[in-house]
């Protein structure tokens, strides 16, 4: 993939340049991409340059949060770091430099960080706290646990609940009411007969079973006039 595909606050720069600012760990950034760009990529080698930082900027494996949306993609980061650490122990300093450079340190800065970069798997092993990778769900109920009552109380919040992982069942109760709120109003249900003859049922129910996934997105974004787009086409954009 070329250099064009690469943005740096609207600017179009070489894919060096991009992850040298994407993958600094001193950096705040936020990027936007297509699926399958490499987020997943340089989200974990943040956390690997993160791990490596010493002095003023020494950061422990416990003090790094990664937050995702599934239980799958946390664990799929988990395990890509755990790959990666345990790979860079086996390999030679002449190369753990150049896996550096690509994840956007500077060539001296690779140079005295490769013994470090060898060490590491070992060093999160014997710490025995591990870098966490959370869901929202589960990041905010970690944070229910540990809130005063009198605070609980006074949000209208439960104590006690039930972190629910797997929302197929719930999902599955949502379209008989649905339906029946649609049938009993003419206007929406005309709605539903047109897109269906337009689309097809199978890609109504597709587009509906999406539109429930994003709920939140869109009960915040209409309130606030929003639009919802996608990312522009491209490895990146920061």
């Amino acid at each position: 993939m070329n250099g064009a595909a690469y943005e740096h606050n609207g600017q179009r720069v070489p894919r060096e340049a991009f992850y040298t600012v994407a993958c600094d760990p001193r950096r705040s950034v936020a990027v936007e991409a297509c699926a399958g760009a490499g987020k997943t990529w340089m989200l974990v080698s943040r956390i690997v340059r993160a791990l490596l930082d010493d002095g003023a900027n020494a950061c422990q494996p416990h003090e790094i949060l990664a937050i995702t949306f599934t239980k799958k993609a946390a664990g799929e980061m988990r395990e890509r770091l755990d790959q990666w650490l345990e790979a860079f122990a086996e390999r030679e300093p002449e190369e753990l430099v150049k896996e550096l450079v690509m994840r956007g340190m500077p060539p001296a800065e690779a140079l005295a960080a490769a013994p470090r970069l060898k060490g590491l798997y070992r060093h999160l092993l014997e710490g025995g706290r591990p870098v966490q990778f959370r869901t929202f769900h589960a990041w905010f109920a970690g944070l229910l646990r540990n809130a005063p009552l009198a605070v609980l109380r006074e949000l209208g919040l439960p104590s006690n609940y039930e972190l629910l992982e797997d929302d197929a069942e719930a999902r599955s109760r949502t379209w008989r009411p649905f339906f029946e709120a649609v049938t009993a109003d003419p206007d929406a249900l005309a709605d539903y007969y047109a897109v269906v003859a337009t689309y097809g049922r199978s890609q109504t129910a597709k587009a509906l079973g999406e539109a429930l996934t994003r709920r939140v997105e869109f009960s915040l974004a209409e309130p606030a006039d929003a639009a919802f787009r996608r990312p522009a086409s491209g490895a990146g954009r920061i």
